[in-house]
């Protein structure tokens, strides 16, 4: 795509994953939908790992070295002069693709805030996609001041993560869209307990493997599936040798299968028949959604979004977050009851369809774009 091709309103979505996250597939499948409406043009970070498969999508990506805001002070001290050398990059790729509005997909990405500051006249709005407890308070007492200040709209993908921020009159609850393909509901006959979650620190995989390791003698033909990314991260990957080692520690080493990230996600989750999330902290869960879209129970921790998704003892079961003990409880009631599970599969599968449908999600996204731009 070049600028002065045609005359639909164009975005520029900001977005800093370094990887294929749940952050970076929503905003890719809600911009699918609307691009007969829009074009948009993608920054990311330089060297992500996610510029591939938003080209693969077909989306013009542009990158750019960003740099966290973290609390260490030699990246306190990196941070000023990357963000104003960022800024000057920002605002040419504004004029050169003669943006209409700015999409941050990002509630930590100040360049938006700074650019409206100094007087930018494009509007911005903000997409916030993590529980702010999860960060010191005073970098998200900063962040929401700034997009409090000069957001032309904040949207919060779950009503646990807007009752986190500290105002409201601005913020828009709009939950993340279904997968686009459309596919048949397929029958679970297999043994396997899925498990995606990226190797981060707080997805909650130690206690996936202890309540795993609880039942494991009793269901030796069970499996615990274990999929995600390290981001080519050090400390991802080191956290997933911990994790290796654990199950070998608790001797479920043979009933444990590890994976790396999947494009195809679809047949990860139509091979399992349980779906777990044991996250400390979720805004809101792809997994869940994503899981109950193909028909698959899920059991998951009441850590924000997954109550929203979830309809406890319906189309899965809710449990404390960090008790083992409820966890496997949890799994073996699924475990021991095969028409149990197709019954709650068959109900998620239903209820996501009504509440995240595209009127529900990416029209009303849509919406706000036309509202702000005012087109």
């Amino acid at each position: 795509m070049l600028p002065g091709q045609n005359s639909k309103p164009r975005v520029l979505v900001i977005e800093n994953g370094i990887a294929v996250t749940g952050s970076v597939k929503s905003i890719v499948r809600s911009s699918q939908v609307l691009r007969e409406r829009f074009d948009f043009v993608f920054l990311l970070p330089s060297n992500s790992q996610a510029s591939a498969y938003v080209k693969m999508k077909g989306f013009t990506v542009e990158e750019i070295p960003m740099r966290e805001l973290k609390s260490d002070v030699l990246a306190v001290l990196v941070y000023g002069p990357i963000l104003v050398i960022n800024l000057i990059r920002f605002v040419r790729l504004l004029r050169r693709y003669k943006i209409d509005l700015i999409h941050s997909n990002d509630f930590y990405n100040l360049i938006p805030c700074i650019y409206k500051m100094l007087g930018g006249h494009l509007p911005y709005i903000c997409h916030v996609r993590f529980m702010p407890s999860r960060f010191p308070r005073i970098l998200v007492g900063l962040w929401c001041f700034l997009h409090k200040r000069y957001a032309s709209t904040v949207i919060a993908v779950s009503q646990a993560l807007k009752r986190e921020l500290i105002y409201a009159d601005k913020v828009k609850v709009i939950g993340d869209g279904l997968p686009s393909e459309e596919i048949e509901y397929s029958k679970a006959t297999s043994n396997i307990i899925l498990y995606p979650a990226n190797f981060t620190r707080g997805k909650g995989h130690e206690y996936a493997l202890r309540s795993f390791e609880a039942i494991s003698t009793k269901y030796p033909t069970w499996k615990l599936r274990v999929i995600g990314s390290d981001f080519g991260l050090k400390k991802n990957a080191d956290y997933k040798k911990e994790l290796v080692a654990m199950a070998a520690g608790l001797g479920i080493e043979k009933q444990v299968e590890w994976g790396d990230f999947s494009q195809n996600m679809a047949s990860e989750y139509k091979a399992s028949s349980i779906v777990l999330n044991f996250s400390e902290s979720e805004s809101f869960s792809l997994t869940c959604l994503e899981a109950l879209y193909y028909g698959r129970p899920v059991i998951a921790t009441d850590s924000g979004g997954p109550a929203e998704i979830i309809d406890h003892g319906e189309s899965g079961l809710m449990v404390p977050t960090g008790d083992v003990v409820s966890m496997y409880l949890a799994m073996e009631a699924l475990m021991q009851d095969a028409d149990r599970r197709e019954r709650m599969g068959l109900v998620g599968r239903t209820r996501v369809r009504e509440r995240y449908s595209l009127e529900q999600t990416m029209y009303r996204l849509r919406d706000q774009y036309l509202a702000v731009i005012n087109v």
